[in-house]
């Protein structure tokens, strides 16, 4: 063949080629495929089917819920089916406001991992009509108080010494002629207050200076001496009333916001108080932000030595000084609140073994650092956060003195991204187990965190020997791989009603699998803590599976 010839076959199979290409890139992609994993169940009130009740099922992340939402609602027969479900973990709750699970658990639903495509079936729930707790909350001279909060906390949660703030299990607001209702309430043991107290926590007041001691039921200010509601099914407590006599006094606060090394106003800083209680620290719901003189004013603030501290996500450069206010019996003016330089962390995080793949995956997320102040600091402590560069350094400023420890987490939803384990920390070449002790003004460099990422799953089921658990125990699954200094951080660590689960984006390695399951009913007194373990061999990029028994064997005696 001439060279001509050859020059023309070679164009020709190159002209030839084009439209294929061009035709090759031009094919649609496949469509996602459609789910085809089901749950199904039967509601039942008084052991009669429950029509026209809808069931929900939603996402769960460690107990948290989020994503899409999916429904059904039951027929006659009380019989709903949830169709075009995903893999995942979820719950699974019906939506009967005034009804609660018949168990009389303060938990509404149940927990079911989905496999892909699978049916589920007999997720089903006995209902019963909840409990009911009314009254009237007024002032001292018999006055209804308007859209007053109240508060119903569990009986249990006073029990033993208390080193936290208590959170209410229910919270409603008074109507205007100072009446509250609260219902559907699970049976158990609870105490009411309303106002506001040292040792629990009131998420929100009324937008005024009025602001009352809290008073338990009937009428005392210790819980100690507060009287138990023993609530019961359908059982309905009238004429719980308190009178919390005369509004407390407060105060406001006003002052500047200065930098320490300018003597210059800091304008639009954002920032909340911290309020002494004791040997602890509880955020109090009043904040403040400064105008272009770096100027605040707050009202509302109750007798107590206060602290401020910024929100996060302004210049994490600055710190606020450490510094406490006491406000007594009168307003505080010309408060001076000095913003100094903050300490700092850098250095590199190495993954093991070595993943170019996963590197790239680490500069998509952030470095948290969380600072647990010493013992009597001025604080409880802090945290920030730190981008991770594509060679997997960093600098972690804004940090306060204390033991630093470090969490990977995404940007946009702040938790741990699946397949991450951090194994150690390191600070020139020795091993840091209890964080890294920084103090005031230190910009410490030289620190290493080694993490390790995986693509590996854990099926598991949960055998319960020698007993059963109450209806409504709640299990969840903990892992911790060998040599590691933290847990691994799970996306969905919930045992569902079949005592199975699945953990995904596991790193190889050998692990100790903890199953935790929580019996009892936590309105009627401490819940009982029951675990089984096992070591397993996680192999990367497959699905790994384990049984875990739980033996309800009782302790022998001593």
């Amino acid at each position: 063949m001439s060279s001509s010839a050859r020059l023309f076959a070679v164009l020709f199979f190159m002209l030839w080629c084009i439209p294929v290409s061009l035709r090759a890139q031009s094919i649609p992609k496949p469509p996602a495929k459609t789910p085809t994993g089901s749950v199904s169940g039967r509601v039942m009130i008084k052991d009669k089917p429950a029509p026209g009740i809808t069931v929900g099922l939603r996402i769960s992340s460690n107990g948290m819920p989020g994503g899409k939402t999916y429904r059904g609602v039951t027929d006659q027969d009380g019989v709903y089916h949830i169709t075009s479900v995903p893999a995942g973990t979820y719950d699974v709750i019906p939506a009967a406001l005034a009804y609660v699970v018949a168990d009389g658990n303060t938990q509404r639903g149940k927990n079911v991992v989905v496999a892909e495509d699978e049916t589920v079936e007999d997720i089903n729930f006995s209902l019963v009509r909840g409990g009911v707790i009314t009254g009237k909350i007024t002032d001292g001279e018999g006055r209804p108080l308007i859209q007053q909060q109240v508060s119903l906390y569990r009986s249990s949660d006073f029990a033993g010494d208390q080193q936290r703030q208590i959170y209410p299990a229910n919270t409603q607001q008074t109507d205007d002629r100072g009446i509250y209702r609260f219902f559907g309430l699970p049976a158990g043991r609870y105490k009411l207050a309303s106002g506001r107290g040292e040792d629990t926590f009131v998420a929100a007041y009324n937008p005024t200076r009025i602001v009352y001691k809290q008073v338990f039921y009937p009428n005392e200010t210790d819980h100690n001496k507060a009287t138990v509601l023993d609530v019961k099914e359908a059982s309905e407590a009238k004429d719980i009333d308190i009178s919390l006599g005369t509004a407390v006094q407060t105060f406001s606060v006003s002052g500047r916001i200065v930098d320490s090394e300018r003597n210059l106003p800091v304008s639009n800083l954002r920032f909340a108080f911290q309020k002494s209680a004791g040997d602890r620290f509880e955020m109090y719901n009043a904040s403040a932000v400064t105008n272009g003189q770096g100027e605040f004013a707050v009202d509302g603030m109750i007798p107590g030595k206060y602290a401020a501290m910024p929100f996060g996500g302004q210049d994490q450069e600055s710190r606020m000084e450490s510094i406490w206010f006491e406000v007594v019996d009168r307003d505080i003016a010309g408060l001076t609140i000095r913003m100094i330089k903050a300490s700092s962390i850098s250095g590199v995080i190495v993954i093991e073994p070595e993943n170019q793949k996963a590197l790239a995956k680490l500069a998509q997320m952030q470095l948290r650092g969380y600072v647990t102040a010493a013992s009597g600091a001025f604080s409880a402590g802090n945290s920030t956060w730190a981008a991770i560069g594509p060679d997997g350094s960093f600098r972690l400023p804004g940090l306060s003195p204390g033991s630093v420890n470090f969490w990977l987490t995404s940007p946009q939803l702040g938790n741990t991204p699946k397949g991450w384990a951090i194994m150690r920390t390191e600070h020139n070449g020795v091993v840091m187990p209890r964080g890294i002790e920084i103090k005031d003004g230190d910009q410490l460099t030289g620190v290493r965190i080694i993490v390790s990422y995986g693509t590996a799953s854990l099926r598991g089921t949960v055998k319960i020997e020698n007993g059963s658990l109450p209806e409504g125990t709640r299990m969840f699954v903990r892992m911790m791989k060998q040599g590691a200094q933290q847990q691994l951080n799970l996306s969905n660590s919930i045992v569902d009603a079949r005592g199975q689960f699945l953990l995904e984006g596991i790193p190889p390695g050998f692990y100790e699998v903890i199953v935790t399951a929580f019996a009892g009913n936590n309105t009627q007194g401490p819940r009982r803590q029951i675990t089984g373990k096992r070591e397993v061999s996680i192999q990367d990029g497959v699905v790994n599976e384990v049984t875990i028994t739980i033996d309800l064997t009782p302790a022998e005696k001593p």
